[in-house]
């Protein structure tokens, strides 16, 4: 009898491409591999490059959801524009010389180049290239900008530039906030969020400084954050078009009620409000507005998903008074006071 055995991966060399954020085509990429990234996608867990390569086009990023480490003649190639992201410690072992970051290299935690004596262990950056360590740095080995070459932990070439990148919720906004102690021909961030930190959309830009030797602070707020877990990751633009992608944080929405108003604002209004609130079901939500004798000026039909939404309201030609805003949504409702003056 012939029993033909299909496994899920491969067990030989074989070149792997993306072929979408969350898939290869080789299957399940392993250490021998030629990996070519053409899309956003991670790998879970450790990974370590033995007798293979990997390649990263721009503009995307390569994630390692935990330690990277290029054994002994490993070749890696960041084209300008595109970026590896290593969330645990990242080592590029003795005799490792063929490592290109024309892009960018952001990693969490340490970052080691070499071991004891470093030999022949040599990273080039190019003209283009960034490297960013949120941990410890041991370098042994080689660092070179294509100019000049330096043995050691050099700042001119390994610099950190990001000095926090943190967030939190606080009553239907997630409040991102971040400073840079370093800043050269940065022309934006694009902030970019998911629901589980593999698939990511951007939701904003903010304007960076250009030049800058100072701490400079940002803050951006998601006025509608999605329910549960938000993944945020901020992506740097060079005037030129070159960007790097700095580590993820976590913001939790937390266990929050099925239908409640988070804010109204301007409150009181001589025109229109806006009305911040949250749903956590799909049924429609019925929109009222009662005056002081309690009769409707107002009421609209809001169509429905799970998460936060904002409403305009419009009050401008509404008579000066106390009026009371009610929504609905089956059994659920909330209510809150608006001042029209």
């Amino acid at each position: 009898m012939l029993t033909l055995v299909i496994l899920s991966s491969h067990s030989w060399a074989a070149t792997c491409t993306t072929t979408s954020t969350t898939t290869w085509d080789c299957g399940t990429p392993g250490s021998n591999d030629d990996l070519i990234v053409n899309h956003d996608i991670t790998i879970s867990g450790n990974f370590t490059v033995n007798n293979g390569s990997i390649t990263v086009n721009s503009p995307n990023t390569l994630t390692i959801s935990g330690n990277l480490t290029f054994n002994n003649g490993s070749t890696v190639l960041v084209n300008s524009g595109g970026g590896i992201h290593v969330t645990g410690n990242f080592e590029n072992k003795n005799e490792s010389n063929n490592i290109d970051i024309l892009g960018s290299l952001t990693i969490v935690g340490n970052f080691t180049n070499g071991t004891g004596a470093g030999t022949d262990a040599l990273i080039n950056v190019g003209s283009t290239g960034t490297i960013h360590y949120g941990g410890t740095c041991s370098n042994p080995g080689n660092v070179t900008d294509g100019v000049d070459t330096f043995t050691g932990c050099d700042n001119s070439i390994l610099p950190i530039e990001l000095v926090f990148f943190r967030g939190r919720h606080d009553r239907g906004v997630n409040i991102l906030e971040w400073q840079t102690a370093t800043e050269i021909n940065n022309d934006f961030f694009a902030i970019q969020r998911g629901q589980d930190a593999r698939q990511w959309e951007e939701i904003a830009s903010v304007a960076g400084q250009g030049d800058s030797e100072l701490l400079v602070n940002y803050e951006y707020r998601d006025l509608r954050p999605l329910y549960g877990s938000n993944y945020y990751r901020l992506k740097q633009v060079d005037y030129d078009g070159q960007s790097e992608v700095f580590p993820i944080i976590l913001v939790k929405t937390g266990d929050l009620p099925d239908l409640s108003i988070q804010s109204i604002f301007p409150n009181p209004t001589i025109g229109a409000v806006e009305i911040n609130y949250l749903s956590n079901n799909t049924k429609p939500v019925v929109l009222q507005l009662f005056n002081s004798k309690g009769s409707i000026v107002f009421k609209s039909i809001l169509e429905n998903h799970p998460g936060y939404h904002l409403k305009a309201l419009p009050m401008a030609e509404m008579a000066a008074g106390i009026y009371l805003l009610s929504l609905e949504n089956g059994e659920y409702r909330a209510q809150r006071k608006i001042v029209k003056e």
